[in-house]
């Protein structure tokens, strides 16, 4: 029987249970996934102080196996213009293939959908007028924007939306401008709601590092620091950009292919 829990300081744990396990890409233990899991701890502990519980987990058998993590748009600090009573779905994820194809996912997204029409918890109890999500693979053997559709998510303006007390309302596009403050230097960006993305910082760090031992380099937190993001007008809400020279150079490209990335950091820093 799968039941959902909105997440509390006293289950707070079990995300780390889901986020942490299966990931090929690293260990599970280690300096820098402590560090990083801290981080997103207090940005959990941030959020649930002052608006209440973004995620939801889902159990089986008492075992967390699947989370799904939003929050309204409003409380962004690096997004200058939100819409009201919007819902970011940031992510959704089951790392468990026992867990899988089982519906806990749709029981998850059920559940936030159901709240979303009686009032959220974090929007103090407001409607959602509708709910947005960006497009990304999911990690397993169908794209997660198929289990979107297949909830009654439509395209959007680079985003999908599943209209819930109100019209869908497409966000401004802004592009992306070099600044001349970036040239001779790099910038890497990490969102703390996901603690792969200090790993990612902190990585690609080290690397930069490897490539030019003198290269100035800065990581930001755009939630602590979102002048650092807004500033750059970036296309899309994403964590994991580098500027490199300034040159963006996108983090799908760091998880896909660590040579590709390399290469593509060399190129920026013309070596």
């Amino acid at each position: 029987m799968i039941k959902i829990e909105n997440i509390s300081e006293k289950n707070i744990d079990d995300v780390f249970k889901i986020c942490s396990s299966n990931r090929s890409f690293a260990p599970m233990d280690g300096p820098i996934q402590e560090e990083a899991r801290e981080i997103k701890r207090q940005w959990l502990i941030n959020m649930l102080n002052h608006h209440g519980p973004c995620t939801k987990i889902a159990y089986i058998d008492e075992k967390p196996v699947a989370q799904i993590h939003f929050y309204p748009e409003e409380t962004i600090p690096f997004n200058p213009n939100p819409r009201k009573d919007v819902v970011h779905l940031q992510c959704i994820y089951s790392p468990f293939p026992e867990a899988q194809r089982k519906g806990v996912a749709t029981a998850l997204m059920n559940d936030l959908v159901n709240e979303c029409n009686s009032g959220l918890k974090c929007m103090e109890g407001r409607h959602c007028s509708f709910m947005v999500t960006k497009q990304i693979p999911y990690e397993g053997d169908s794209p997660l924007n198929e289990f979107y559709k297949n909830n009654g998510f439509k395209q959007g303006t680079q985003e999908m939306f599943l209209e819930i007390k109100g019209e869908y309302i497409p966000r401004e596009i802004t592009e992306y401008h070099s600044l001349p403050e970036d040239q001779g230097r790099a910038v890497i960006l990490y969102n703390p709601y996901c603690e792969w993305g200090y790993f990612f910082a902190f990585t690609v760090k080290e690397l930069l590092q490897e490539i030019d031992p003198v290269l100035p380099t800065e990581v930001i937190n755009i939630w602590e620091r979102p002048e650092g993001y807004m500033k750059r007008t970036f296309q899309r809400l994403l964590s994991g950009h580098a500027l490199i020279n300034s040159q963006l150079i996108r983090g799908s490209i760091f998880w896909a292919d660590r040579r590709a990335f390399r290469r593509e950091a060399k190129k920026a820093l013309g070596k």
